[in-house]
């Protein structure tokens, strides 16, 4: 299909994109990003879901993907909840007791509390629903003792008053895998039943990303995280692994020699924030899977036209 020119880091560039038409051929276009929907007559955004972590979300994000909206829409995000917590049943909680937290926070953990992912995947129907399971491999779920089962995120839930009023059990991959892994596993399971009923038509697409064990300084040294970061990744390789072991999912791998984070990331140097040339080349294999759906028929505005579900991609 073409070489697609990836920046270097630190770079924005928008990629070249590969634009299906109602005649169901590829024509080569080259763009900028505010201009490439007035030149395709009828396109509709391919609408997708995000259920993970900055490192799938921040490639539907302008700041490093500046073009993403030519082609995608981004319809519903879960962000930084373990799978066995949304598969869990809601809880109720006193507002006034997640205490402490900025907005955006807070109303992340109402729509964690409440479930409310799911009823947003079910109505908004996305094309694709691309997951990364960061949030389990680093804050594990936490049992309350009602039976009531949470993300143990330390970043918010762990800061607030309604966390440090209650008797918790922590789950953790690294320290309580087998029993991790049996909760895990069940709320996957009942995840993708999920999908089948309510989203038949959405592809589910594991986004394989992974901790990177050093970072570069604003003068270009290079020094490297702690140990424990690279150690982490045979866990999520475990989660990768069983997904598309056990269900006809799709994949996209952009992990490359020499990634590596670095100090002027607009969120911080941090093992899952990378050179952002790595946004750039996650976007144009996402782009290729969902063209080349949309090209297998006749175009139809707003509906995505994709081969069944078991069709399994790894690009």
């Amino acid at each position: 299909m073409g070489t697609l020119t990836i920046p270097g880091p630190g770079q924005l560039v928008s990629a070249e994109r590969w634009v299906s038409c109602h005649d169901s051929y590829y024509r080569r276009v080259s763009l900028p990003s505010t201009e490439f929907r007035s030149h395709v007559s009828g396109f509709q955004p391919i609408k997708v879901a995000v259920f993970g972590s900055c490192v799938t979300r921040d490639n539907f994000n302008r700041t490093f993907n500046p073009g993403y909206k030519d082609l995608f829409d981004c319809v519903a995000l879960a962000d930084h909840v373990s799978l066995v917590s949304l598969m869990s049943k809601p809880v109720h909680v006193d507002p006034s007791t997640l205490n402490g937290l900025e907005p955006r926070i807070y109303n992340n953990l109402l729509r964690e509390f409440s479930r409310s992912y799911l009823a947003e995947l079910e109505e908004t129907q996305p094309e694709y629903l691309i997951v990364d399971f960061w949030p389990d491999l680093i804050f594990g779920f936490a049992r309350l003792e009602n039976g009531a089962v949470i993300t143990n995120n330390a970043w918010s839930t762990m800061k607030t008053s309604f966390y440090n009023a209650q008797k918790v059990e922590v789950f953790k991959i690294n320290h309580r895998t087998d029993e991790f892994m049996a909760a895990w596993t069940e709320a996957l399971s009942r995840f993708m039943s999920f999908l089948e009923r309510a989203c038949p038509e959405t592809r589910v697409i594991v986004h394989r990303s992974r901790n990177v064990g050093t970072w570069i300084d604003k003068t270009g040294a290079t020094h490297e995280f702690s140990p424990w970061a690279l150690s982490m990744n045979r866990h999520w390789d475990a989660m990768d692994d069983h997904l598309s072991s056990h269900f006809a999912v799709d994949s996209i791998d952009v992990i490359h020699d020499g990634l590596q984070s670095f100090e002027d990331h607009p969120w911080g140097r941090f093992p899952v924030h990378y050179t952002l040339n790595y946004h750039a080349l996650f976007l144009a294999r996402l782009a290729r899977i969902a063209l080349n759906d949309r090209s297998t028929r006749p175009f139809r505005t707003g509906r995505s036209n994709r081969p069944p579900r078991h069709r399994a991609d790894t690009l």
